[in-house]
């Protein structure tokens, strides 16, 4: 065996090694990193919905302008990472008109979001939309339209609405009969608890997961971080460093972004 011979022989051992290795490590790092890349696209395509999570106050009122019906609503608003696809889930209290409601992100990009309807002893499965102006959820701007299937026995529509950084507007309607006119059930006026409006956004702490609003304090590794519901807790517990990592590469990238910016519009 000639010494070229031998080190080729050399090097493609060596080369099946290290892919072995690598294919190795891969595999360790696939369920940890499925569970990222599914909690990160859910957050991308929930857009500005993923504001949401945190505790609200909320008015019931079953026409604008009148208290004749009206009720105080608290809602709870979690993100939930432990199913197969991640959802943001809302709980209303004592919920006098409506219990539920669970966003469910879309699998695959091409699909859309699902709204499941949690009203009295009936559950409704309702779909975003489209807007007129795009399909991308990130672009919806403020308003966010879920309806009832064309076939549905019972028809229901609705709208959720963004009003500022701590105020929105859940709107449901219904359609007596295929073909009519919708029809305002109720509406619920949300303000995010705590805040006041003439500081929202001020000195504002950020969730690790979301990167929306922080308002529990987790520890790792003797420092404070913060996320914005009990379903973010969770996904930090499982994985902080990971977690960590993730939040850190986001805000670099977000930093990166600005100093672009910034040096085109100089430019200009």
């Amino acid at each position: 065996m000639t010494l070229v011979t031998r080190l080729l022989l050399t090097c493609c051992l060596l080369l099946t090694t290290i892919a072995a290795a690598s294919a190795d490590e891969n595999s360790r790092q696939t369920p940890a990193t499925a569970a990222t890349d599914a909690r990160n696209a859910a957050i991308q395509h929930m857009g500005r919905i993923g504001e949401l999570p945190g505790q609200w106050r909320g008015v019931l009122q079953l026409r604008r302008g009148s208290n004749d019906g009206a009720a105080a609503e608290t809602i709870d608003v979690s993100w939930n990472f432990t199913q197969t696809t991640p959802a943001l889930q809302f709980r209303f209290k004592p919920g006098s008109r409506l219990q539920q409601l669970h966003l469910i992100a879309p699998a695959a990009d091409s699909a859309v979001i699902q709204l499941r309807l949690q009203e009295a002893d009936a559950e409704r499965l309702l779909t975003l939309q489209p807007n007129p102006v795009t399909t991308e959820v990130s672009e919806q701007g403020n308003q966010w339209t879920f309806a009832t299937p064309a076939d549905a026995t019972t028809h229901r529509r609705l709208t959720l609405r963004r009003l500022s950084e701590i105020r929105w507007t859940v709107l449901l309607e219904e359609q007596p009969q295929t073909g009519a006119g919708w029809r305002r059930m109720f509406e619920i006026g949300m303000t995010r608890a705590g805040e006041r409006l003439a500081t929202a956004g001020a000195g504002q702490r950020l969730c690790v997961v979301t990167g929306g609003k922080g308002t529990i304090a987790v520890q790792h590794d003797g420092q404070t971080w913060y996320v914005c519901c009990e379903g973010c807790r969770q996904a930090f517990n499982d994985d902080p460093a990971g977690i960590l990592k993730s939040y850190q590469e986001q805000r670099r990238k977000q930093s990166d972004n600005k100093s672009e910016a910034r040096q085109k519009s100089a430019g200009q």
